[in-house]
């Protein structure tokens, strides 16, 4: 039988690999941050070389680490004479010539190199690199011109606090990224401070309807496009020019050279649309420079993406006595490499002065390729509610469990997956548990939906936002790559998180959590034995839970104070 090895990126690693890839890439996440630093040295200054996929280090939209740890993955499969695969499928032509030669080196003869690229990811490659960008482009010309009528700037010229965050239609009310911030402000600071959004989600047919919701809302808006110049759009759209100017020659690993991997990388960016917005806010950074406003703090929602590098590039070049700090405000996954300051980013003027956290808990991660990183800590703006939480009584005879779903509608469609055959090898067939599923805000649910029929009737989405709400009637969690994970524990609730079965797992709860409120499954039958435990769990485990629900409230849900507000917004705390 034809054993077949799947490295594709998104694509389906082996089961029985998994594990030995999240062992391998974990170990190697240092030594890849080296790498960016030394192939970024020639390019520190160059803002299109830092909004693009490698220097992002973003491990979801990039391939540059999945191959680089795909790499190594193979370097042991053959040092350990385990090697018994008969062909390897591959996504990109720079990686499978990389794998040829190491073949080569090695003496292995047997195993076929193929690369998979049907004929639809082909044609969407293509109508990416010649055509979105037109159509993004003309996007952003139609924002400016609403922004401009709808938008009529009245902005003080004493200094401001500028606040980066995003907007969608249905969120503008309820603000998911900074909480309650806004509401503990007294009535002076709310002056000074203005939101900068990017339109996240946003059709052009919504794009009027939201300018008008963002300029009735209490919060003070700033939209970009409201300063943004029509040479700004062209300079965006000069940016493929720009970067196939950038040429490798000695990119080396072991000996390998993977200089046209990344430069294919550069060519074919997967997306487009981000790398526009970062270029954008980057010069409307300039813009308002020129406007002649003073900026007495700037917050960047810190996530190390490329938006992010632009933005901290942007006022560390044009208002280089402003304080930056970035919002870091839930616990990062291990693997999601760019919500890890490094020193050559902080070097390069990308990253934030100072990190902003809601938890010590949290201090210990986000300092680990940057042990001297500046942190403060902040109140939970964005949880503060596990504070007061309270669930609902719920009969003893029925459980409720949630599932909430990550960013990555593949993934989403595994869990699911997962939850209906882990349903069916149940010895009996009741239905007495319910799983209310809560899909991610950037979903599509008929993406989601793809390869299902319909779900069981045990199962149903909801259209509920709270997510308060949703666990105050809930038995159980299900998720992966969540920060819900934190703040569910944190609320007594235990949680069930579900392993990557096919390639790296986005592990969101840390270390130092008590693995008495949580279960890490790969299977559905471990997904039964988990559910089981903890629908069944005795009176003595759930005072355990509850126990240990109050120390992780304690190190990373930081309450509500004064000082804690004047900390965030760098005022005097005396």
């Amino acid at each position: 039988m034809k054993t077949i090895l799947d490295i594709r990126f998104n694509g389906k690693l082996n089961e029985d690999i998994t594990p030995l890839f999240n062992k391998i890439s974990y170990q190697k996440r240092s030594d890849f941050n080296e790498f960016i630093s030394l192939i970024s040295r020639p390019h520190i200054k160059n803002l299109d070389w830092w909004v693009e996929g490698p220097a992002s280090r973003n491990t979801y939209s990039s391939p540059l680490f999945h191959y680089y740890c795909s790499f190594f993955l193979l370097m042991y499969l053959t040092e350990h004479k385990d090697f018994l695969f008969d062909e390897i499928l591959i996504d990109s032509s720079s990686f499978a010539v990389i794998i040829k030669e190491l073949f080569t080196s090695l003496n292995i003869k047997n195993c076929k190199v193929s690369l998979e690229s049907s004929y639809k990811s082909q044609l969407k490659r293509y109508v990416k690199k010649h055509f979105l960008i037109f159509i993004l482009l003309f996007q952003k010309c139609f924002q400016m011109i609403v922004a401009r009528i709808i938008s009529p700037i009245k902005i003080p010229k004493k200094p401001l606090v500028l606040i980066d965050t995003f907007l969608m239609p249905g969120n503008v009310d309820e603000d998911r990224w900074y909480g309650v911030f806004w509401d503990n402000l007294s009535d002076a600071q709310k002056l000074e401070t203005f939101f900068i959004p990017t339109l996240l989600l946003t059709k052009l047919k919504d794009v009027l309807p939201l300018f008008k919701e963002a300029n009735l809302n209490v919060r003070n808006y700033i939209f970009k496009e409201s300063f943004l110049k029509f040479e700004d759009l062209i300079f965006a759209f000069r940016h493929n020019n720009r970067i196939k100017k950038i040429i490798f020659n000695d990119i080396e690993l072991l000996g390998f050279n993977f200089s046209k991997l990344i430069q294919y990388e550069l060519n074919n960016n997967s997306d487009i649309k981000a790398v526009l917005e970062s270029i954008l806010t980057y010069r409307f950074i300039d813009r308002f420079k020129q406007k002649g406003y003073k900026v007495r703090l700037s917050i960047d929602w810190f996530e190390g993406q490329c938006l992010d590098k632009a933005w901290n590039m942007g006022f560390k070049k044009y208002f280089p006595l402003t304080k930056v700090i970035g919002y870091r405000p839930t616990e990062s996954f291990p693997f999601y490499l760019c919500s890890y300051p490094t020193l050559f980013e902080q070097e390069a003027k990308v990253i934030p002065d100072v990190i902003a956290i809601q938890g010590r808990g949290t201090e210990i991660t986000v300092k680990e390729f940057m042990p001297k990183l500046d942190t403060i800590l902040i109140p939970s703006f964005k949880s503060n509610y596990v504070w007061s939480f309270e669930r609902h009584e719920l009969s003893q005879s029925k459980n409720k469990i949630l599932v909430a779903l990550p960013i990555s509608e593949k993934h989403s469609q595994f869990i699911i997956d997962r939850v209906i055959k882990a349903v069916s090898l149940m010895s009996k067939q009741n239905y007495i548990t319910n799983f209310i599923i809560k899909p991610h805000p950037a979903q599509s649910l008929n993406k989601v939906m793809m390869g299902f029929d319909k779900l069981p009737r045990y199962m149903s989405f909801t259209k509920e936002k709270s997510f308060k709400k949703l666990l105050s009637s809930s038995t159980l969690l299900i998720t992966e790559a969540s920060s819900t994970c934190l703040e569910t524990l944190a609320c007594g609730i235990p949680v069930i998180m579900m392993e990557n079965q096919s390639g790296l797992t986005y592990d969101s709860i840390p270390e130092r959590v008590s693995e008495k409120m949580y279960k890490k499954v790969r299977s559905p039958l471990q997904l039964l034995k988990a559910m089981e435990y903890f629908n069944n769990s005795n009176f003595e485990n759930n005072k355990l839970i509850i126990a240990e629900s109050k120390k992780v409230r304690k190190d990373y849900f930081e309450p509500i104070t004064q000082e804690g507000i004047n900390r965030f917004i760098d005022l005097d705390c005396k």
